[in-house]
């Protein structure tokens, strides 16, 4: 049931380990990694059944309720680039929240199917479907089928799978990538003789991860790292050209991503090392703030909270051990992507966002599975597999229960729109701050005025009865424009505050 490191090649997905007899030879050139996985009690047609069952409910869920509540980095990235000409979306890159890959499929999508919020996400929403099976191949690669087909389904009927397969975004496309070139280069280092193919094929993958999110230079960065690592650790000649097929890799797919950004490349580091929120100390740039805010976050998308978060971790402790017991290169490779991610943030002193680290939650999921089986073996060694069956399908069920959450608006800005013009009278002022500016102004129709400042705000109040002041996102107003938040705060009153599942993104109507 586990992955463990053994004289033994790699069985391909749908095959049996190998057996002893089969074994490479005890003399000669041994590959880089030595894995064997094996689950005699599940077919491959079984496996293919299962997944097929378990993509559907994917599908299912992730289509239903696509277009509610966009939230503003997909409103921004539908007004400045997916409505925009092709050749414009593939030319520009003067914002971070310009995945360019996304748009381009994000476009075509609206041309296909209209200008519309659910076309806007349908990219995402199948990367998201395509993760699903991209996990249950790779975990086929490292471990048994019923561990890669309950860390599937785990995450099919998962909140915040859901949630970022409902966001017009490049993460989930991130995370198909991440899961393909992980899984390419478990084989390209654990084959004699692996196919040049997989080079190839990772190469496309990881250069078109680069093209949907520039963060994809950390997971092959990683993967060159882990792959360089255990160079390190060998006592033996490398085979030519075998052995060194993933370094070819690395290398195409950093040039396969530098010839699809040409078009943009003067324009693309100004860009990325332009500061965040302006320049100003936010609390997004806190290492404590990110732990608070993923915790906060995962709980909230978990059933039972912090409860069940507490239980969650100590069975994946229990999974991580196992899997750094039984093969710590393995274990390795799917820590050192987010690990890599974390560290450049810290160091270049960038915003620490959660989603940074979304592509990772496969790798999450099946070290919570083999936990489940390693509980279920400690409990009662005899029945082992049965119990941990039935203990992954019921943390399944239990995570089902909280998808409808990601339903909810990401920000509400529609009925923040809608609740001004149902109070506000003829002479009232309406004005809009910072991240509700662009929104409801140039997408949901109104023209509300926009105040930079504290003395535009002043300068609004000494003509009007009485004034509306639109916020969102509390925390980036007090960093970036602390005087006139502070005048908010002290001269106006809350009327009405729209929650949204994005965090801190409650859109909040102050009036004076």
């Amino acid at each position: 049931m586990t992955a463990i490191l053994t004289k033994k090649p790699l069985s391909a997905p749908g095959e049996r380990a190998a057996s002893p007899s089969s074994s490479i030879p005890e003399s000669g050139p041994r590959p880089l990694l030595h894995v064997v996985t094996s689950d005699p009690d599940l077919s491959a047609r079984t496996f293919a059944s299962i997944l097929a069952v378990t993509l559907l409910a994917a599908a299912i869920v992730r289509l239903y309720d696509l277009g509610d509540g966009l939230w503003f980095d997909e409103i921004d990235t539908f007004v400045h680039y997916v409505r925009q000409p092709f050749a414009y979306i593939v030319s520009t890159f003067d914002n971070k929240n310009q995945h360019v890959l996304y748009s381009v499929l994000a476009h075509l999508s609206t041309v296909i199917f209209g200008d519309s919020a659910w076309a806007l996400r349908l990219p995402a929403a199948l990367f998201g479907v395509a993760s699903i099976g991209a996990l249950a191949w790779f975990g086929a690669n490292i471990t048994s089928r019923a561990e890669a087909l309950a860390a599937s389904a785990l995450l099919a009927l998962s909140y915040h799978h859901v949630w970022f397969s409902q966001n017009a975004r490049g993460y989930t496309g991130l995370m198909v990538a991440a899961l393909i070139g992980s899984g390419l280069l478990v084989r390209l280092t654990s084959e004699m003789r692996p196919r040049p193919r997989f080079a190839v094929i990772y190469a496309l993958t990881m250069g078109l991860a680069l093209y949907i999110h520039l963060t994809a230079a950390l997971v092959v960065t990683a993967h060159a790292v882990w792959w360089f690592g255990l160079v390190m650790l060998r006592r033996e000649k490398l085979v030519w050209p075998y052995a060194w097929l993933p370094l070819i890799a690395f290398a195409l797919s950093v040039a396969i991503g530098l010839l699809l950004y040409l078009p943009v490349l003067s324009d693309l580091l100004p860009t990325l090392l332009a500061p965040s929120s302006g320049g100003a100390t936010a609390v997004w740039k806190n290492p404590l703030w990110f732990a608070a805010e993923t915790t906060k976050g995962l709980a909230r998308g978990l059933p039972g909270g912090w409860l069940t978060l507490g239980v969650a971790a100590t069975i994946g402790l229990c999974g991580l051990a196992s899997y750094a017991r039984r093969s710590p290169a393995l274990a390795a490779l799917m820590l050192l992507p987010a690990i890599v991610t974390g560290a450049v943030l810290l160091i270049a002193k960038h915003n620490l966002w959660p989603r940074f680290f979304f592509f990772a939650a496969g790798f999450a999921a099946l070290i919570v599975i083999r936990g489940v089986f390693v509980v279920a073996k400690t409990l009662w060694p005899a029945r082992a597999r049965e119990l941990a069956l039935a203990g992954s399908g019921l943390l399944v069920l239990a995570s089902a229960t909280t998808v409808p959450r990601a339903w909810q608006p990401k920000q509400d800005y529609l009925a923040a729109r809608n609740f001004v013009d149902r109070t506000s009278r003829p002479g009232d002022a309406v004005v809009t701050v910072d991240m509700t500016a662009f929104p409801l102004n140039y997408y949901y129709g109104r023209r509300w005025m926009p105040v930079n400042n504290r003395e535009q705000l002043a300068a609004v109040e000494t003509q009007h009865a009485r004034t509306f002041v639109l916020l969102t996102f509390p925390v980036r107003v007090a960093a970036t424009n602390s005087r006139l938040f502070a005048h908010i705060r002290s001269n106006y009153t809350k009327a009405a505050e729209f929650p949204g599942t994005v965090g801190g993104g409650e859109i909040i109507v102050m009036t004076r």
